[in-house]
């Protein structure tokens, strides 16, 4: 089960999605529409996932975030994730995805604070 909080940041054109749960084969869905949503919006140029509450992800979930920041960077936009859950993190260096993603331990460095 996956609980997603999406918060609007104004002044900065940006976006936070908050997962709450497991990004497996129902997650990935939800949060891929989420993140769709937000590439999507012109308004916006930052998307940010938190992946504090986040301690499970699939194959196919990794797979959607890899496909997600190709769209995003296509398309001149920063998708970023923050305050990664230790077996997040994990998964992130084994498959060397840490250093392709644009990661960072507070919200406040995406936005360069």
């Amino acid at each position: 089960m996956i609980n997603l909080e999406k918060q609007e940041i104004q002044g900065k054109k940006g976006v936070i999605i908050s997962v709450d749960g497991k990004i497996d084969t129902n997650g990935t869905e939800s949060l891929r529409e989420s993140i769709r949503e937000s590439l999507d919006d012109v308004d916006l140029r930052h998307v940010v996932i938190d992946l504090a509450k986040c301690d499970f992800i699939t194959s196919v979930g990794l797979g959607m975030l890899v496909g997600a920041h190709k769209k995003a960077n296509a398309i001149g936009k920063k998708l970023a994730f923050v305050e990664l859950h230790k077996n997040i993190e994990s998964i992130f260096r084994i498959t060397n995805l840490y250093t392709f993603f644009n990661v960072s331990n507070k919200v406040e460095q995406v936005w360069g604070e």
